[in-house]
């Protein structure tokens, strides 16, 4: 059981680093702080002799914890908006011709 959860952890933050985009070191960086996180969270060898209310309340966390990398992994592949900026035309209101003369 502890190997199972040991590779279950190992899957799912691999999967996360090869599969968000690589915008930035930063992105990278709180994929990996979420990666830590959900180690302990993930291995729970030696919370295996816990009450069945316990175990509710950890397989809870997990969830919780699985919609909040899917949450990031969403987050991280939103492009940003971009502006742009309206097409401005001027328009000459008076004849670049000289007057006539007279």
């Amino acid at each position: 059981m502890e190997l199972f959860l040991n590779l279950l952890w190992l899957t799912i933050s691999s999967s996360v680093l090869l599969f968000a985009p690589r915008r930035s070191m930063r992105v990278t960086l709180s994929l990996l702080c979420v990666a830590a996180v959900l180690f302990p969270i993930v291995s729970v060898s030696d919370d295996l002799n816990l009450d069945r209310v316990s175990l509710e309340q950890a397989l809870a966390v997990i969830v919780a914890v699985m919609v909040l990398v899917i949450a990031l992994i969403a987050v991280a592949r939103l492009d940003g908006l971009r502006i742009v900026a309206p097409a401005i035309a001027l328009v000459v209101s008076s004849d670049p011709r000289s007057p006539p003369r007279g």
